[in-house]
């Protein structure tokens, strides 16, 4: 309408602009509020957000990715043993494994530490905790499996979302979408922009 009143090259790309921003930002803020069910139109149908009225699938989805992408068991026990602060996880292991090979040996009775002496002991105690330890990067994709059944952290991650209230469920989930929200609108402000040229380029020049 305003370019038939208005004959400017510059109306459909800035109109289509518009468009699409106003039209990326409503649907963002429609997949996030209202958090709560909301009675519209004198009450003739409820309004809530898109995320927030779907939250079981919702979770389902959320809930698999982070436990396969960011918190995978093998990612998590790599962070465990080999990151700058695993010293604490490293002298867990050391008390554990020195822990099980006195348990094996009170099993034979006094004659292991008697044979070789208190101080041998100690020694092979340490030598195999250390080959132990030496051992766990290249043994962490094998225990990753019992890792995962042990800890149960896909259904444990579905199963708190699901229970969550929706303001909740909003918080932890809209800080994900939050940094690149402004990106999302501006690409669809773009395509519209892009379709007001094709048309002022192509439908209106031929």
């Amino acid at each position: 309408l305003v370019f038939a009143i208005w004959h400017s090259w510059a109306v459909l790309p800035v109109a289509g602009f518009l468009s699409g921003y106003v039209t990326n930002w409503i649907a963002l803020k429609l997949i996030f509020e209202p958090v709560q069910p909301t009675l519209c139109c004198f009450g003739s149908f409820e309004l809530q957000g898109l995320f927030l009225r779907h939250q079981p699938e919702v979770s389902e989805a959320f809930g698999s990715a982070v436990a396969h992408e960011i918190m995978s068991s093998e990612q998590l026990l790599r962070q465990l043993f080999l990151s700058p602060t695993s010293d604490k996880a490293i002298q867990i292991v050391h008390y554990h494994i020195g822990g099980a090979i006195d348990r094996y040996s009170l099993a034979l009775g006094p004659f292991l530490p008697l044979a070789l002496g208190g101080e041998q002991y100690e020694e092979m105690k340490r030598k195999v905790v250390e080959l132990y330890v030496s051992e766990l990067p290249t043994q962490i994709k094998a225990m990753a499996p019992y890792f995962t059944a042990a800890l149960q952290l896909e259904r444990t991650l579905v199963d708190g979302l699901k229970a969550l209230p929706p303001s909740d469920f909003e918080a932890v989930l809209h800080p994900v979408f939050k940094e690149d929200e402004w990106l999302l609108i501006l690409v669809g402000g773009l395509l519209g922009c892009a379709v007001g040229v094709f048309q002022v380029l192509v439908v209106f020049r031929s």
